[in-house]
């Protein structure tokens, strides 16, 4: 520990480092601990998974199988067709950017004069501790806000080469359906105001959509019957309409379940993708899960676990109904001019630059939104060559007596499969 106090100090924060800035899988781990949205996203990934090199993120989806299928009789002649069926998906890398700072006086007031090397040593360890615990929360709440960042007005800040915000899950998830399918069962295309996603139009490949489930958020029953709406309004243009079956909360999450139930045929299973729920979630606001609570009570003749009204930790077929704080102010749904009672009252085009929350003054169907996400096709890939890089540490120009250590991060949100992903939204007709 020779040398002043300020240079040792800095010597120290640039020989060492937590476990979560110098491995993959380490920092992976790390950030399971919490339970955060993100985290869940990332949890039981190896950095196999998340972890990539290249001058952008890449993926090739099938979306059609060009079918070659016949029938023929003995001394047919054939006509055979080498059948272009894939699609690229791709994401620009985005560069995120912390740090920690010290100064002189904190370093060397905290050193001691004339103090043994083992008590420096451990003062020092005390204040990189303070440090890098409030740099990490600083960089996960960041990697939180992210995740629900609004798309309205960010279509070229988020897809394009030159932007500099990541994908959001609003990005791929969205509750306006397409023009091209409103009718039946309506599916999600692109944010308002956006064309593409990740490179590829919905409007020309609608299984490049997620999935939608509506119910009457006034409906006294949460196990009301749907029964099929027509002429709704798509608030796409105010003009185009579509059919959509609406009843209470828990029809609605029956649907949505059996609309995410891929399953794999029993034979040639090897050419499938194994079917696997286990990293599905459903993501909500705090009014969410509470009205989910109450539809559960409502549902039951008695309470669970011996009286108990609290119904702790819900979920629906084993998948966890997690609360998200973002979810309770993210402006993340379409907005008109005014808050709507009614779903086709005067709705004109949505606007495509400002966002309203799920209950807010200017949000076109007021109530709470339940996010089916399956992590399975969803993952924060990181940059191998900008892995969480922890920089020496810098002097600053202007403030001499203070210094920097910045840590950045080169990644983005991929979604590999939109029809995996769905919502279940509030529809307020009369």
């Amino acid at each position: 520990m020779a040398g002043t106090p300020i240079q040792t100090f800095n010597d120290f924060m640039n020989a060492t480092g937590p476990t979560y800035l110098t491995s993959a899988d380490q920092v992976i781990n790390e950030a399971v601990k919490n339970t955060y949205a993100f985290s869940r996203l990332l949890k039981e990934k190896t950095s196999e998974a998340t972890v990539q090199g290249g001058n952008e993120i890449r993926d090739v989806i099938m979306f059609d199988d060009a079918s070659t299928y016949d029938h023929y009789l003995p001394n047919d002649t054939f006509t055979w067709r080498n059948a272009n069926v894939t699609d690229t998906v791709r994401a620009p890398w985005r560069f995120s950017i912390d740090h920690m700072a010290w100064t002189d006086h904190e370093v060397e007031l905290n050193s001691g004069s004339g103090s043994t090397r083992d008590y420096v040593k451990a003062q020092y360890k005390r204040l990189k501790r303070i440090k890098e615990q409030r740099m990490w929360t600083s960089l996960t709440n960041g990697f939180e806000n992210d995740l629900w960042a609004t798309p309205f007005g960010n279509y070229s800040n988020m897809e394009g080469n030159a932007g500099s915000l990541p994908f959001s899950l609003a990005s791929f998830i969205t509750e306006a359906p397409l023009l091209t399918s409103v009718f039946g069962d309506p599916r999600g295309g692109a944010p308002l105001g956006w064309t593409n996603v990740m490179n590829l139009d919905p409007t020309s490949e609608n299984r490049w959509s997620n999935q939608i489930s509506y119910y009457d958020p006034g409906a006294t029953d949460p196990n009301l019957a749907p029964v099929t709406k027509t002429g709704i309004e798509n608030v796409r243009d105010g003009s185009t309409t579509y059919s959509a079956r609406i009843g209470g909360l828990l029809p609605a999450f029956d649907e949505m379940f059996l609309k995410l139930d891929f399953r794999t045929p029993s034979t040639r299973a090897e050419y499938f993708e194994k079917p696997s729920m286990n990293r599905q979630m459903i993501l909500c606001s705090r009014i969410g899960i509470n009205n989910y609570k109450q539809a559960l009570r409502a549902s039951n003749d008695t309470l669970v676990s011996y009286q108990d009204p609290a119904y702790n930790a819900p979920t629906y077929s084993g998948i966890e109904l997690m609360y998200c704080s973002n979810l309770d102010t993210a402006a993340i749904y379409p907005s008109g001019a005014t808050a709507r009672t009614n779903h086709n009252t005067d709705i004109a085009a949505a606007s495509t630059t400002v966002g309203a929350t799920e209950e807010g003054a200017t949000v076109i169907d007021s109530g709470a939104r339940y996010w089916w996400v399956n992590g399975n096709y969803l993952t924060p890939i990181f940059h191998s060559r900008r892995y969480f890089e922890k920089h020496e540490v810098l002097r600053h120009p202007n403030q001499p007596f203070t210094y920097v250590q910045v840590v950045d991060c080169w990644w983005n949100l991929f979604c590999n499969s939109r029809q995996r992903q769905g919502i279940v939204a509030p529809i307020n007709l009369t």
